[in-house]
């Protein structure tokens, strides 16, 4: 004999939420600002272009584990997870994230506020970002290349 199909679940049936005040809010998906340094970047323009600095809307995930050089203006990490500081070459922005060994003086350096960068792409959480190897005040290095030409 055919059995009635039910929408309605026993009473034996577990529930997963009672009411719509269980369901969790969805995940907040953070993104990083709007680049806004392209002005700020032209007087080293020929530095970044002498140096073959990579642009940053060029990195994505199949960049991971590449090893690039990349230079803009450090940002604030403005509340995002998993940065340290923020790059802007004014095409894209960047999380760099210091590893947990990195010594003091990359620390000191990626306070200057125009830098250079050799580092590593690496993804965190579905994120791509920058761990920093070797960090240069870029204002110094266009001095010192401005100086030699």
């Amino acid at each position: 004999m055919a059995r009635r199909m039910s929408r309605r679940a026993p009473a034996e049936h577990p529930v997963l939420f009672v009411d719509a005040s269980d369901i969790p809010a969805p995940p907040l998906i953070i993104r990083p600002p709007a680049p806004r340094a392209g002005e700020t970047l032209e007087p080293f323009a020929r530095v970044l272009a002498a140096a073959d600095a990579c642009a940053l809307d060029e990195l994505d995930g199949r960049s991971v584990g590449r090893t690039v050089l990349v230079g803009g203006e450090r940002r604030p990490p403005e509340g995002l997870p998993n940065a340290d500081a923020l790059l802007d070459d004014g095409r894209a922005v960047a999380r760099l994230l210091l590893g947990s060994r990195a010594p003091r003086s990359l620390r000191t350096a990626l306070a200057s506020r125009f830098i250079l960068i050799t580092g590593t792409v690496r993804e965190v959480t579905d994120t791509v970002l920058i761990e920093p190897t070797d960090i240069i005040d870029l204002r110094a290095l266009a001095r010192d290349w401005a100086t030699r030409r």
